[in-house]
């Protein structure tokens, strides 16, 4: 048994293969272990990387107290919209409603031209697209072709919001991660690296912008 002191949680995943250590965004140590395995391995992953998961709280509270101190929107607050720095002063609901609107129309004209422009490149045919809000994703493909992503993908750098074009449509060819998905994504992106740590290290100042 884990003692209910312990500095990680455990949360038991039927689609776990292994077991995985994670820092959440509000700095909890979570260890995810297939249904099989022993509690004993979640404390033997915690204790080897004692030292990786107090850096990560480090900087999950270091980017909580940025996201806390900067301007307001009804001050004026820099956002970068599909590329271009703009400052965006909201005072009321129906103005900050108003202003999402026009990033979703944005998101969904710049989303629209990309994904035709990829999927004639990389030979594939997406039978819609979708743009929602997303909570946890920032793009999905479904089998019957549909695309959904999160028009908040406006406010990333434009090609990281390529880069997640790329990544969806690739699923329509290849479901998984595997070796053929990526050979596939790096063909037609390249290096993908930078992209992805771009949304890991900006996910909660993009999902936050306007709030």
């Amino acid at each position: 048994m884990v003692s209910e002191f312990a500095p990680y949680v455990i949360r038991r995943s039927p689609r776990a293969r292994r077991t995985r250590l994670t820092v959440t965004e509000e700095g909890e140590a979570l260890v995810v272990l297939p249904l099989r395995a022993s509690e004993r391995e979640a404390a033997d992953l915690y204790n080897r990387h004692r030292d990786w998961v107090k850096r990560q709280q480090v900087r999950m509270e270091e980017k909580r107290i940025q996201l806390a101190t900067r301007p307001s929107l009804a001050a004026g607050r820099v956002l970068t919209i599909n590329g271009e720095a703009c400052v965006v002063r909201v005072s009321n609901d129906l103005e900050r409603q108003a202003m999402e609107q026009r990033l979703r129309r944005e998101a969904r004209n710049v989303l629209r031209e990309r994904v035709a422009i990829r999927a004639w490149q990389m030979g594939v045919a997406p039978t819609s697209l979708q743009v929602r809000d997303q909570k946890s994703r920032w793009g999905s493909a479904s089998r019957n072709g549909t695309l959904s992503f999160s028009w908040r993908l406006i406010l990333c750098p434009p090609d990281v919001l390529d880069y997640v074009v790329v990544h969806e449509l690739a699923h329509l060819r290849w479901s998984g991660h595997g070796r053929r998905f990526w050979g596939l994504v790096e063909r037609h992106f390249g290096d993908h690296q930078d992209a992805r740590r771009w949304l890991r290290e900006h996910n909660d100042e993009v999902r936050q912008a306007l709030d």
